[in-house]
C-alpha cells in the first residue's frame, strides 16, 4: 500500500563498510589543548571551537550538532562529508586548506535502488513513481538516516534555539536559524531530492506557523507570552523568506496574515519590546509587499512598503530602514515611474555609511536600472560597476542576508536590466548585446542559488532583450520558458512581464507568420485561469 508522500524502498539496503578518519584524528590531536595540559586537544574542544566559528564567541548555551560525540563519529569514518558550512570550520579550527588534509571527501555512490514515490496526481488523488534512486541520495541523510528524520532532529533543534532567544533576543535568533537552514541546504544530496525537498519544505512550514500554534498574546500584560510570541515571529520570518526563495507565494501569504496585525499591535505600544517588534513588523510588510507584486497589486505592495518603512523608523535599524527604503523605491520601479524610484533609492543612500556592503550593492544596483531609464549614461555605467565592486564574495555571511533579498542572481538582473535600459534609450550604442550577455550569467548558475522568482524575471528580460537583437528563435525559446515560469510560481507580475515582451515583439515583427503561429500556441495557455 502507497501513502501520500511516502518512499518505500523496493530493494533491500546496501551494505556499509566504514574506515576510521585517521587524518581527522591526527589533525586534531596534534593542537595542544587551550587549558595549558600540554596534552592534545579533546573532542569536546574542538567541537567548541569549530561553533565559536558558525556562531560567535558570544553565543548562548544552545543546543549544537556539533558536539564531542559528532566528532567522535567523524573521526571513526561514520560521516564523511559534512556541509559546506562545517567543513569551513573545520578547515578553520585545524588550520588546514583543503577537505581531503582531513579525510573528508564524498563516499563512492552506492548501487542504485528502485523507489516507489507516492505523489499528488491531477485528479485529485495520489500517482505512484517507480524511481531510479541510490541509497545515499534517496534515504541517507549526513547521519546515515532517512531525510525525515534528519530534518526532524534538525528541527528540534532549530526550536530549542528559538525557545532560548526569546525577546529582545530575535536578532540573534534569526541569525542563527538562517544559518541552520543554510547548513540544511549544503547537505542537500546532488541527484534525486524529492524526498530532501519535501521534507525541507515541511520543516520550514512548521518553524512559520509557530506564532500560531502556540497561540498570540492578548493584551501585553503576560511578559513572557510577548516574549515567546515575538521569537516565534522572528523564526516564522526567517523561514518565510526561505519559502519565498521557491513558488510558495499563496502558504506565506496564509501564514503571515494570521499574526502580522497582533505583531504591530506590540511594534506600536511602547515598551522594551517595542523596536524589536518593529523591527519584525517591518520585515513582515516587506514580504506581504513581495507577494502584493506577484499578484499585480502595485497599490497593496506601495502601502506595505510604506508601512515597512515606517516600522523600520521606529527600530533606530540602519538595515532595516535601508531595506524598507529599498523595497519602496524598487516599486516605484514596476509603477514605471523611475524619477521617484531614483529619490527613494538616494534617500536610502544617506545612511550609506552605516550599510552593510551587501546593502550597498544592492542600492548602487538597482539604482543603476532606473537611471537607465532615465537617460543619465554615465550614472549608470559608474553606478552598476559601483554594485558588482561592492558584491560581498561571501554574501551568506553578510549580516542583512537573509532579509535583504540580494543574490548572486539579484545583481545578475539589476545589472542587466541597467544596460536594456540604455539599450532602449541609446539604441546605437551596443547595449543590447551587453544586456543579452550580462543575463546570460544566470545559465552558468547553480539552480539552487537562484531563487525561482528571480530566474524567470531574468528569463522574461531574456526574451524583450532578444528582440531587441532580432532574435526571434531566441525570442521564442524564452517565451515558453516564461510561461511556464508564470505558472509555476502563480504570478501575476511574471505574466505581466511576458506580455510587455510580446508586444515588444510585435511591434517589432509586425507581419512575420512564425509570431504569429507562437502567439496562437503560447499566449492562449498564459490567459487561462
Amino acid at each position: 500500500m502507497s501513502w501520500p508522500g511516502a518512499a518505500e524502498v523496493i530493494m533491500g539496503r546496501v551494505g556499509d563498510d566504514r574506515e576510521p578518519n585517521d587524518q581527522l584524528y591526527c589533525a586534531r590531536t596534534r593542537l595542544l589543548s587551550l587549558t595549558g595540559s600540554g596534552l592534545p586537544m579533546s573532542r569536546q574542544e574542538l567541537a567548541d571551537r569549530v561553533n565559536v566559528y558558525l556562531y560567535g564567541s558570544s553565543r548562548q548555551e544552545i543546543a549544537s550538532g556539533v558536539d564531542a560525540k559528532y566528532i567522535g563519529k567523524l573521526e571513526r569514518g561514520v560521516y564523511r562529508w559534512p556541509n559546506e558550512l562545517y567543513r569551513q570550520a573545520f578547515r578553520h579550527v585545524l588550520k588546514v586548506s583543503t577537505d581531503g588534509e582531513i579525510g573528508f571527501y564524498v563516499a563512492r555512490p552506492q548501487r542504485k535502488q528502485l523507489v516507489m514515490v507516492s505523489s499528488p496526481g491531477i485528479d485529485g488523488g495520489y500517482s505512484s513513481n517507480i524511481m531510479s534512486m541510490s541509497n545515499a541520495e534517496m534515504m541517507n541523510a549526513p547521519d546515515g538516516t532517512d531525510w525525515p528524520m534528519w530534518f526532524a532532529m534538525k528541527l528540534a533543534h532549530a526550536i530549542s534555539i528559538i525557545h532560548n532567544l526569546t525577546g529582545e533576543h530575535t536578532e540573534t535568533l534569526q541569525t542563527l536559524l538562517h544559518q541552520e537552514i543554510l547548513m540544511f541546504d549544503a547537505s542537500a544530496p546532488s541527484g534525486a531530492r524529492f524526498v530532501f525537498d519535501t521534507s525541507r519544505r515541511q520543516a520550514l512550514i512548521t518553524l512559520a506557523t509557530l506564532p500560531l500554534s502556540f497561540g498570540i498574546p492578548r493584551g501585553g500584560s503576560d511578559v513572557g507570552a510577548t516574549e515567546m510570541f515575538l521569537a516565534h515571529c522572528g523564526a516564522s520570518l526567517t523561514a518565510c523568506w526561505h519559502l519565498l526563495k521557491g513558488s510558495d507565494l499563496e502558504t506565506v501569504d496564509r501564514l503571515l496574515n494570521g499574526y502580522l496585525m497582533q505583531l504591530e499591535l506590540v511594534a506600536r505600544k511602547p515598551s522594551k519590546y517595542q523596536g524589536t517588534a518593529a523591527r519584525l513588523a517591518s520585515q513582515g510588510h516587506r514580504v506581504s509587499g513581495i507577494i502584493a507584486l506577484h499578484r499585480n497589486h502595485l497599490r497593496a505592495r506601495e502601502h506595505h512598503c510604506n508601512q515597512a518603512v515606517k516600522y523600520a523608523e521606529l527600530t533606530n535599524d540602519i538595515p532595516s530602514q535601508v531595506s524598507a527604503l529599498i523595497s519602496l523605491a524598487s516599486t516605484y520601479f514596476y509603477e514605471s515611474d523611475p524619477v521617484r524610484a531614483a529619490h527613494t533609492y538616494e534617500r536610502a543612500l544617506i545612511f550609506d555609511a552605516g550599510m552593510s556592503p551587501l546593502q550597498r550593492s544592492r542600492t548602487r544596483a538597482e539604482l543603476s536600472v532606473v537611471y537607465g531609464q532615465l537617460g543619465q549614461e554615465r550614472q549608470t555605467l559608474e553606478s552598476a560597476e559601483l554594485a558588482e565592486a561592492l558584491f560581498p564574495d561571501q554574501p551568506e555571511h553578510d549580516p542583512s542576508y537573509l532579509y535583504a533579498e540580494f543574490t548572486r542572481a539579484s545583481l545578475t538582473l539589476e545589472q542587466g536590466l541597467a544596460f536594456a535600459a540604455l539599450a532602449q534609450r541609446c539604441p546605437t550604442r551596443g547595449y543590447q548585446q551587453t544586456a543579452a550577455d550580462v543575463f546570460s550569467r544566470i545559465e552558468q548558475a547553480s539552480p539552487s542559488a537562484v531563487p525561482a522568482r528571480i530566474k524567470y524575471e531574468i528569463i522574461n528580460h531574456q526574451a524583450s532583450t532578444a528582440v531587441l537583437l532580432g532574435d526571434m528563435d531566441a525570442f521564442a525559446g524564452y517565451l515558453h520558458q516564461g510561461v511556464e515560469g508564470a505558472l509555476l510560481l502563480g504570478s501575476k507580475q511574471r505574466r505581466k512581464e511576458i506580455h510587455t515582451a510580446w508586444r515588444l515583439a510585435a511591434d517589432t515583427w509586425p507581419n512575420e507568420p512564425r509570431l504569429k503561429a507562437l502567439g496562437q500556441d503560447v499566449i492562449p495557455t498564459l490567459t487561462a485561469d
